[in-house]
C-alpha cells in the first residue's frame, strides 16, 4: 500500500486543527470553567472555614459567658441565701429578745401582783386577827380588871417627868374627867379622887363617867389633854407590830372606839 505524504500531512494538519479547536472550543472553557469552580469552591471552603471558626469563636464566648453567669448566679444564689440566712438569724434574735422582755416584764407585774395580793391578804389577817381578839378581849374583861388598869394608869401618871405633869397639873384646874367602859365603885371612885390630887395637886375638880362602847381601860381626860391606859392601847401597839413585820401600812381599829 503506498502512502500519500500529503494525504499524511493533510491529516496531521487536520489533527492539529481538531486539537486546537478542541482545545480552543472545548478545553480551554472546560479548564476555565473548572480553575473557576475550583476557586469558588475554595473560596467557599475559606469562607466556610472562616465562619465554622467565628462560630467556635462565637460558641467558645457562649460558653464563657455562660459559665460566667452560671458561676455569678451561684454567687448572687449563695449570697442570697446567706442574707436570708443572717436576717433570719437577726429576726430569731430580735423576736427572742423581745420574748425574753415581755416574758421578765410578765414576771415581774406577776411578782409584784403576787406581792401585792399576799401582803392584802396578810393585812386582811392581820386586821381580822387584832379586831378578834379586842373583842375577846372586851367580851371576856370586867370591872376588876379595869379597876387593876386603872391603878395602872394612876401609875402612868406618877412616872411622867415635872415639866409634863406640871403641864397636866395646868390644865387639870379646869377640870378632869375620868372615861372608864364600866362604872366605878364608890371605893374606886375616892381612890381616883385621892390619887389625882397626890400627882397633880389638891382639891381638883374629877367626874366620873362610863361608856359600854369606850375602850377597855381607864382614860384621864382634861383640857387639851389625854392620858390613857386601855386594851386597845396594847392592840394597837400590836398591829403596829404586825405591820411593820408585813412591811405594810399599819391600819388601827377604830370599832371599839367609837
Amino acid at each position: 500500500m503506498q502512502i500519500d505524504a500529503f494525504t499524511v500531512v493533510a491529516q496531521i494538519i487536520n489533527f492539529l486543527i481538531l486539537v486546537w479547536l478542541l482545545k480552543r472550543f472545548l478545553y480551554g472553557p472546560i479548564t476555565q470553567a473548572m480553575s473557576t469552580r475550583q476557586q469558588k469552591i475554595a473560596a467557599a471552603l475559606h469562607e466556610a472555614r472562616k465562619k465554622a471558626e467565628q462560630a467556635e469563636v462565637a460558641v467558645r464566648e457562649y460558653q464563657t459567658q455562660r459559665a460566667e453567669l452560671d458561676a455569678q448566679h451561684e454567687a448572687w444564689l449563695e449570697q442570697a441565701h446567706q442574707e436570708v440566712a443572717a436576717q433570719r438569724e437577726l429576726w430569731l434574735e430580735q423576736a427572742r429578745q423581745e420574748i425574753d422582755a415581755q416574758r421578765e416584764e410578765w414576771l415581774a407585774v406577776w411578782q409584784r401582783e403576787r406581792v401585792e395580793n399576799q401582803r392584802a391578804l396578810q393585812r386582811e389577817a392581820a386586821h381580822y386577827l387584832t379586831k378578834a381578839v379586842r373583842h375577846a378581849l372586851h367580851d371576856l374583861a370586867d370591872a376588876d380588871l379595869e379597876a387593876r388598869m386603872l391603878a395602872s394608869l394612876w401609875a402612868k401618871l406618877r412616872v411622867l417627868e415635872a415639866g409634863e405633869r406640871a403641864t397636866l397639873a395646868q390644865a387639870a384646874l379646869g377640870g378632869c374627867t375620868l372615861l372608864t367602859a364600866f362604872p366605878l365603885e364608890s371605893a374606886l371612885q375616892q381612890q381616883s379622887q385621892v390619887a389625882l390630887c397626890e400627882e397633880l395637886g389638891a382639891d381638883l375638880p374629877l367626874t366620873f363617867r362610863h361608856d359600854p362602847n369606850a375602850a377597855f381601860g381607864a382614860t384621864l381626860e382634861m383640857s387639851g389633854h389625854r392620858l390613857a391606859w386601855t386594851l386597845d392601847r396594847y392592840l394597837d401597839g400590836f398591829s403596829e407590830a404586825l405591820a411593820q413585820v408585813l412591811n405594810t401600812p399599819a391600819t388601827v381599829d377604830h370599832d371599839a372606839q367609837r
